[in-house]
Order: structure tokens, then C-alpha cells, then sequence
């Protein structure tokens, strides 16, 4: 990723800006309501994604950016079901899984709370990074 963002700093327009969304490293949860149920078991994605944190970094103590806003905000996956958001999730996040035992605590939390759709909730980290003139 610092590769990535050295050909941006290359091609940005000094009023302009680049802006990073990336999964923070901690845990996606299973949700129901505002009850934890298990977490999604998602391989290597901490190390990738503090990787893209540690990128981030890099650029800037190099002086190519500077760092002007870093807002960590809560996203959200629903399913209707917590089948459906499982298939979701293994269709659509690389290398990630819902165990069952968080499959079955889902399901029976699910039936207390009626009306309320099971969620995967991930931290996301949004970074706005401003071009700054390299002099050589």
C-alpha cells in the first residue's frame, strides 16, 4: 500500500486529497440488537489491515502527506437472517467465516428479540490525507 499511495502523492493536485477507508484491526462482531453474539473469524485481515494503518504512517513521516482528519466510525452488514448475513459475509469478505456456536447464540437471541435483524458490525477508519510539495 505505500507504493499505492506514493503513485497518488505523484498524481495529486496540491488541492487536492487522498482519502483511505480501511477496516481498523480489531474483531468484526455478530450483533443482535445491542448483544454481542461471537465474532467473525477473519484470517489475516488484523495484520492486513493495521498493515494499511502502518502504509499510512509511513507516507507521511516521509513528508509526501499530511495527516488532516482520522474519524474511526462503527459500519454495519444486516441480514434478514442470520444465515443470510453468514453467506454475506463468506461471500463477500476475504478469507471469513461465522462459526456455529455464534450461529446458534444468534439464532436463539434472535427469537427473544423479535423484529430485530442480526448485523455484523466492523470498526472503519477513514483518513484524509493532504499532498504536500516534495522539494528534492
Amino acid at each position: 500500500m505505500v507504493d499505492a499511495l506514493r503513485r497518488a502523492h505523484r498524481i495529486a493536485t496540491p488541492e487536492g486529497a487522498v482519502v483511505d477507508l480501511h477496516p481498523s484491526a480489531s474483531s468484526a462482531a455478530i450483533e443482535v440488537g445491542d448483544r454481542v453474539t461471537g465474532d467473525v473469524i477473519t484470517g489475516d485481515a488484523p495484520l492486513r489491515h493495521a498493515a494499511a494503518g502502518a502504509a499510512i504512517a509511513t507516507v507521511v513521516a516521509e513528508g509526501l502527506f499530511s495527516l488532516e482528519t482520522v474519524v474511526e466510525f462503527p459500519f454495519y452488514t444486516y441480514g434478514d437472517s442470520i444465515e443470510e448475513l453468514r453467506e454475506s459475509i463468506e461471500e463477500n469478505w476475504r478469507d471469513a467465516r461465522v462459526e456455529e456456536d455464534t450461529m446458534a447464540r444468534t439464532r436463539e437471541l434472535m427469537q427473544q428479540c423479535s423484529g430485530v435483524r442480526p448485523r455484523a458490525r466492523e470498526r472503519i477508519i477513514l483518513t484524509l490525507l493532504r499532498p504536500r510539495t516534495v522539494h528534492v
